[in-house]
């Protein structure tokens, strides 16, 4: 039976083989000759240690013996002291070996988990402090669940998310795979940049723990800026998130869909949507880093998230910039045409009924009828076929009893020419008809595929000033008081009154 020695390996009790443990004896006898010299020398033959503890307990366990042959295994993955890439204060290596680079790979970190080490471990692959990687699947998950973002399930999208990565990332068990999660090798060059990066961390905090009144007050200053900056960037991204994509204008449109039913100088408007989008967010996404970077004090990746994010908003300033301009080409130059119709009628009232083949819906319809204006479109959902419904509007004039009665309308058209503005002015003008004294009115009625094009249509009816008018259909009005139904409202109403405003 080999005789078996009693021995403390960075603060872990181990049963070694007299002869390994002879091995590990002259092991760190040389080290001790080769770091005695060393500022932080004490500091690095600890570090060695402990990953030789780490290194024994991974292959011969807590309770076990550990052999000569482990011993060995082990003093050759960490290497000899003469062999390893030293950096000297020129920044010139000396020695025969040089520093042995590790590519990263993706593990999940379970040594600093919260469920199942994900977020700790694509924040080592990526050089992201963990705090921010969580933090931002929070916001995820909050953008997901509360607005629906991208329409994808709300926030199950990030649950199933996280489940498959924690099902398909595998878990950092070993000592090669922990330090591969990080890039770093298991030898000695590592324990000493470890330990060398620790010490000039801690150098730095002794001399800001060492700084006057005036030091402490800008670091609370810049606390508050940091929480400033992180409530108001969240609060920018959540609100636009909404205002932008979670608020209906009309069934099931967003402002970001609304521009489908735009005639535009580009066939596919995605990009510009996504320019657009990045315009405004990047900002709050760069103050929501800059913010949690200030606040948590984390070291920056080795690629700047900062500039990225900056270089990114440039371009898409210059993008959108270039997209917009092509997509405004058909509204260069704008024209107009009007007619006439006298109005023969004794009745002492005018009725108007705005016709359509399909009824106004029950919500989500802009109507403005004033005391001597009335305006009213909607758009439909998809049962018809989502189009969009615009009437002319209606301006009533009161005139004296001498004056001719008469309808003018009037349309203004955009076109990239003024010859194609007048042209399209000229064939866009209101529908209606007149039948003693009732005008119906037809809409202009866009679709997807038919899309509105800059046309305006306008009607004056130049009334005597003692007769009066009324709105029949599709909501009673005579013109005696305003009524309103806001784009964001949902009311309801029936023939006889709408909200009214006195």
């Amino acid at each position: 039976m080999k005789k078996v020695v009693k021995v403390s390996i960075g603060n872990l009790a181990f049963s070694v083989e007299e002869e390994g443990f002879l091995l590990i004896k002259g092991y760190l006898d040389e080290l001790q000759d080769h770091y005695e010299s060393n500022e932080n020398g004490t500091e690095i033959i600890e570090g060695i240690e402990e990953r030789m503890a780490e290194l024994f307990v991974e292959r011969s366990g807590s309770n076990t013996v550990v052999t000569t042959s482990v011993v060995k295994d082990v003093i050759t993955v960490l290497g000899r002291p003469e062999a390893i890439f030293e950096e000297q204060s020129d920044g010139r290596s000396t020695g025969t070996g040089s520093y042995r680079r590790v590519q990263k790979r993706l593990y999940r970190n379970n040594d600093n988990k919260v469920i199942g080490g994900v977020c700790s471990g694509l924040a080592a692959y990526t050089s992201l402090d963990v705090t921010l990687v969580r933090v931002l699947f929070v916001i995820l998950f909050i953008g997901f669940s509360v607005f629906g973002l991208f329409h994808v399930g709300g926030g199950s999208f990030m649950v199933l998310a996280y489940i498959i990565m924690w099902i398909i990332i595998p878990e950092a068990r070993t000592v090669e795979q922990r330090c591969a999660m990080y890039g770093e090798s298991v030898d000695l060059s590592d324990i000493q940049r470890t330990v060398r990066r620790e010490a000039k961390k801690a150098g730095r905090k002794i001399r800001n723990e060492g700084s006057d009144v005036l030091g402490g007050i800008a670091r609370v200053f810049t606390k508050v800026v940091a929480i400033a900056l992180v409530i108001f960037s969240i609060t920018g991204i959540l609100a636009l998130s909404f205002a932008l994509l979670g608020v209906e204008l009309f069934k099931d449109v967003t402002p970001v869909t609304l521009i489908n039913y735009v005639e535009m100088g580009i066939s596919n408007t995605l990009y510009l949507k996504i320019a657009f989008l990045a315009m405004i967010f990047l900002p709050l996404i760069g103050m929501l880093y800059g913010g949690i970077q200030l606040l948590f004090e984390f070291r920056s990746p080795r690629v700047r998230p900062g500039l990225v994010i900056l270089l990114l908003w440039v371009a898409s300033i210059i993008s959108f910039s270039f997209m917009a301009a092509k997509a405004s080409r058909p509204y260069w130059n704008d024209a107009w045409h009007g007619e006439e119709l006298v109005l023969n009628t004794a009745s002492d009232t005018i009725f108007i009924k705005f016709e359509h083949t399909n009824k106004m819906p029950k919500e989500r319809v802009m109507l403005d009828g004033g005391y001597s204006n009335f305006g009213l479109l909607w758009m439909g959902g998809k049962e018809t076929n989502e189009e969009m419904v615009i009437f002319p509007r209606v301006k009533i004039v009161k005139q004296s009893n001498q004056e001719r009665s008469e309808v003018r309308s009037r349309t203004w058209s955009h076109a990239y020419t003024y010859s194609e503005a007048l042209a399209k002015s000229q064939t866009n003008m209101p529908q209606y008809t007149v039948e003693d004294s009732l005008i119906t009115i037809k809409p202009s009625v866009y679709t997807k595929d038919k899309k509105w094009d800059g046309t305006d249509q306008r009607m004056s009816i130049y009334i005597p000033k003692d007769k009066k008018v009324v709105v029949l259909e599709p909501i009673y009005h005579n013109f005696q008081s305003e009524k309103r139904m806001e784009w964001f409202k949902s009311s309801r109403w029936n023939n006889e009154r709408v909200f009214e405003r006195w």
